[in-house]
């Protein structure tokens, strides 16, 4: 086994790393040694916080004999203040927030309501299009469902840009900030620099025995990123792809925090176990729909069927197979998301290898972009971000499988989840 060097091991334990317990008795905080064995691999990228921009939460799991989670956090280098891009992270919380609406319409005025019925988007503004098909859905109309199908399989764009105009801006973050994800800010949509974030576009959903039809709406408020490093780097490509050699302002894009993003995974996972404040409004079909679609492969869903040459295994699971495309057993799932823009990679996932009853959370973001240029798809997500999530994931896993447990967690309800044939 390898050592970190002596300073290096000093900054672990004493600075970056703090443990957040839930007894007082618990054990030492495992992971200057879960780093400090990876050796070269991880120190290289660990020494130098102000380039790479590491953070991390590992939550270890332990079940009582009532079969309830308990959580201890340890966090190396983690500042909820300190901004990095969130990217496609985002699309996790419009994804909750997008059937916890649908089911309080549905208990509102509009029973017949459901993620499955298709809807149309309709354009009253010259930069919105409408919107009302989507051959790769069932029956080839778009559905709020379906939508949520990408966002975790794949992270599709468009599909979080259609749960942005059922939500609105205002509704969206609104409702995070009263379920106290303080350290959290979605204000635009992706690739859709001519757009006006403030308008969501008209939606209809017609069902058998009704029309809900909602209007544009507008957001009149100015939502301020809190954070602070919001420029970044020495230039970035502007919409003409020129370059422009100043740094560049992160403060319009959206925000969220590691903290806050792994709270939100723990109320999708373990809803019983969160403060009833952090939680979203969805019933038990809603979670076993959304374990199911966060822990599959592409090359396992129905719909849309996804090439696996294209979408493999590991394409949207950075951690521990993000170097690499093998296909996975699947005895191992990763119930997750990610994100990927800018030059920042970031993964926050609830990780259960089933056969062996081994389960964890982790959380990490890194900042992929040696160059410090912005926009300009130049980034260092294969020779960097890849390998060490990947690299990450694995040491945690190891880790996992060697600590001792007073009782065997019962997993039963994800590998129903799962519940995939091929």
């Amino acid at each position: 086994m390898r050592n970190l060097p002596l300073f290096l091991f000093a900054l672990l334990t004493c600075v970056s790393c703090r443990t957040v317990s839930k007894s007082p008795t618990a054990d030492p905080d495992p992971l200057p040694a879960i780093l400090a064995a990876q050796g070269p691999a991880l120190d290289s990228i660990l020494q130098k916080p102000e380039v790479y921009e590491v953070q991390v939460i590992y939550t270890k799991i332990d079940r009582d004999r009532r079969q309830r989670p308990h959580f201890t956090s340890y966090f190396w280098n983690v500042d909820s203040t300190r901004y990095f891009y969130p990217a496609s992270m985002v699309k996790m919380p419009l994804a909750l927030l997008a059937l916890e609406q649908i089911n309080h319409l549905r208990n509102g005025q509009y029973p017949g309501l459901s993620k499955e019925l298709p809807y149309r988007l309709d354009s009253v503004r010259v930069w919105q299009q409408p919107y009302d098909l989507d051959p790769e859905a069932p029956g080839g109309r778009p559905s709020i469902a379906h939508d949520i199908r990408k966002i975790f399989l794949v992270s599709d764009n468009l599909a979080y840009n259609h749960l942005f105009e059922f939500l609105g801006r205002e509704h969206i973050n609104t409702t995070l900030q009263k379920k106290g994800y303080t350290r959290t800010g979605i204000v635009h949509r992706f690739n859709t620099p001519a757009r006006d974030n403030r308008f969501s576009s008209p939606i209809t959903f017609l069902g058998p025995d009704f029309l809900l039809h909602q209007p544009e709406r507008f957001d009149t408020n100015t939502w301020e990123n809190p954070q602070h490093h919001l420029v970044k780097g020495r230039g970035y490509i502007d919409n003409r792809d020129s370059l422009v050699s100043e740094p560049f302002d992160f403060s319009t894009r959206n925000w969220f925090a590691l903290t806050d993003m792994e709270r939100m995974l723990r109320a999708v996972i373990f809803p019983e176990s969160v403060p009833e404040q952090n939680r979203f409004d969805l019933t038990e079909a809603d979670y076993h729909f959304l374990w199911h679609y966060m822990g599959i492969f592409p090359r396992e869903c129905d719909y849309p069927v996804y090439d696996s040459t294209r979408f493999w295994d590991g394409y949207s699971k950075f951690f521990l197979w993000g170097d690499t495309r093998d296909q996975q057993s699947g005895s191992i799932r990763v119930f997750n998301k990610i994100g990927e823009a800018y030059g920042y990679l970031t993964d926050v996932a609830y990780i259960a290898d089933i056969e062996n009853q081994v389960e964890f959370i982790l959380a990490a973001t890194i900042h992929c972009n040696s160059d410090g240029i912005y926009n300009d798809d130049q980034y260092d997500y294969r020779s960097v971000g890849y390998p060490f999530l990947a690299r990450l994931g694995r040491a945690v896993l190891e880790y996992e499988y060697r600590r001792t447990r007073r009782v065997v967690p019962d997993l039963t309800r994800f590998r129903k989840a799962i519940n995939v044939s091929r």
